[in-house]
């Protein structure tokens, strides 16, 4: 794979994008390897967290203009058919039975934003910057970001980002919840290294059951919830991971899982 690396360490798959160069532009290339990591940490039980992270001060700026450019006269038919393969990764990422963490260190514009919102928990450095940049180009928000970024903020803020094309920094990312911590970027990929090791000792079963029933709330009424709510509870009973931490309860013993440690100061 020419756009990214992969590596798996304690239980914890490492996707770096790997065109700093380039900035990472998003394009079918690193839509593909990106797609291809996703199977294989779907057939590995051992891959617990995967972690999104880009190299040397470069996340991900958006589409790649050259690419745009020589398809500008394509036609709907190749246009409709790109977007939804686009689509297809956002759902594989939502869909993704472990959860992620992005470390977004520089720009995340356009596409790149979007592919922070399709994470779990999302943690910055104070260089990051995010814009839904796509109106400057004459271009509508995709890559899901019509669904996630309305759910993440609220409309008018949503409307307010993509009509503006503003840029964000990390700080404000933090108080309107796009991010989660604000870290030095020395300490960027420690922290998330060590919410992601500690998340490999949680229930996996039933980490995996929060993630898909807490994802279904955003377009889901009450009484749909709470179905949702027993039958993944019953699932997690049928598993053999709540028999290990009630014992080690019940025998004053720590639990395998106590959550990941708070941020340092």
């Amino acid at each position: 794979m020419n756009t990214l690396t992969f590596e798996v360490t304690d239980g914890v798959g490492w996707i770096r994008l790997a065109r700093p160069e380039k900035h990472n532009p998003f394009d079918n290339e690193l839509r593909s390897d990106l797609m291809s990591v996703l199977d294989q940490v779907r057939q590995d039980p051992g891959i617990r967290v995967l972690v999104l992270a880009g190299t040397k001060g470069a996340f991900c700026a958006g589409g790649n203009l050259h690419v745009l450019h020589e398809h500008l006269d394509s036609g709907a038919h190749y246009w409709q058919q790109r977007i939804k393969s686009g689509l297809r990764f956002t759902q594989d990422m939502l869909n993704l039975g472990r959860p992620v963490i992005a470390a977004v260190d520089g720009p995340a514009m356009g596409a790149g934003f979007a592919l922070a919102l399709c994470a779990d928990m999302v943690l910055a450095s104070p260089q990051a910057r995010f814009s839904m940049a796509h109106l400057r180009l004459g271009l509508v928000p995709d890559l899901g970001a019509l669904y996630l970024l309305p759910r993440v903020v609220g409309l008018q803020r949503a409307k307010e980002l993509m009509f503006s094309t503003r840029e964000v920094d990390a700080e404000e990312a933090r108080q309107l919840g796009l991010v989660m911590e604000v870290h030095n970027s020395e300490r960027l990929e420690e922290r998330a290294r060590q919410i992601a090791r500690s998340l490999t000792q949680a229930a996996p079963t039933a980490l995996a059951l929060t993630k898909a029933a807490l994802n279904a709330s955003l377009d889901s009424d009450q009484q749909s919830m709470f179905t949702l709510e027993a039958s993944s509870q019953a699932a997690a009973f049928a598993s053999p991971e709540p028999r290990a931490a009630i014992e080690a309860l019940l025998a004053k013993q720590a639990p395998p899982f106590r959550g990941f440690p708070k941020a340092k100061p």
